[in-house]
C-alpha cells in the first residue's frame, strides 16, 4: 500500500481535483459532525478506480490534533447521536486485510488540519461489494472501537458515501 500523507491546509483541494481527473468512476462523501458531538471540524474524501483498488484522497479542518482512522460502514446512515446508525465497519468481500485496518491513519497538525491520499487494494467504487451506498466514519485514535447505542464512541465525522459533487470556482 502506498501511503502519502501532507499537512498543509491548501494543498487538498489540489490533491482531490488531481486525483478525480481520467479517473473514470469516483465517488464522495462530505463528512460532518453528528449528532451531540460539537464542534466545527469537516471533511471531504473521495475515491477513484484504480487499477485493482480505489485512490482515497482525504482532507480534514478543525479538529483536535492527534491521530484518527477512516473506515467504511455498512449503513448509508449517519443521522444518530453518537454515529451509531453507520451501523459496523464494512468486511468487503475477499478482502484479505482486516476491515479495521484496511485505511491508513490521518495525523492531523497543531490546527486540526490533515490531508491523506492512499490506494486501497480489493475495493471499488460501485457494485454490489462498492462504497457508493456507505457511509465514511472518522475514528479518533489509532484503534477503531465497536459503537454501542447510548453511549460516546470514538465516531468523530461521518457522511454518506455518493456521486462526486461538482463545484466551480
Amino acid at each position: 500500500m502506498i501511503v502519502s500523507v501532507s499537512l498543509a491546509g491548501c494543498s487538498a483541494l489540489d490533491a482531490m481535483s488531481t486525483s478525480a481527473k481520467g479517473s473514470g468512476t469516483g465517488v464522495q462523501a462530505v463528512l460532518r459532525y453528528g449528532g451531540v458531538l460539537s464542534g466545527s471540524g469537516q471533511g471531504d474524501i473521495r475515491f477513484a478506480d484504480r487499477g485493482d483498488g480505489v485512490l482515497m484522497t482525504l482532507s480534514v479542518t478543525n479538529l483536535r490534533s492527534g491521530v484518527y482512522r477512516v473506515a467504511i460502514h455498512q449503513n448509508p446512515v449517519c443521522s444518530s447521536q453518537n454515529l451509531y446508525s453507520a451501523g459496523p465497519v464494512w468486511e468487503p468481500a475477499g478482502n484479505t486485510r482486516p476491515a479495521r485496518e484496511m485505511m491508513p491513519e490521518l495525523v492531523t497538525d497543531s490546527d486540526g488540519d490533515g490531508n491523506l491520499t492512499a490506494q486501497i487494494p480489493g475495493i471499488h467504487t460501485t457494485g454490489p461489494d462498492g462504497l457508493q451506498g456507505r457511509s465514511v466514519v472518522l475514528h479518533s485514535g489509532s484503534r477503531i472501537e465497536d459503537a454501542e447505542p447510548g453511549k460516546s464512541n470514538d465516531r468523530v465525522l461521518c457522511g454518506v458515501v455518493g456521486p462526486t459533487l461538482s463545484f466551480a470556482f
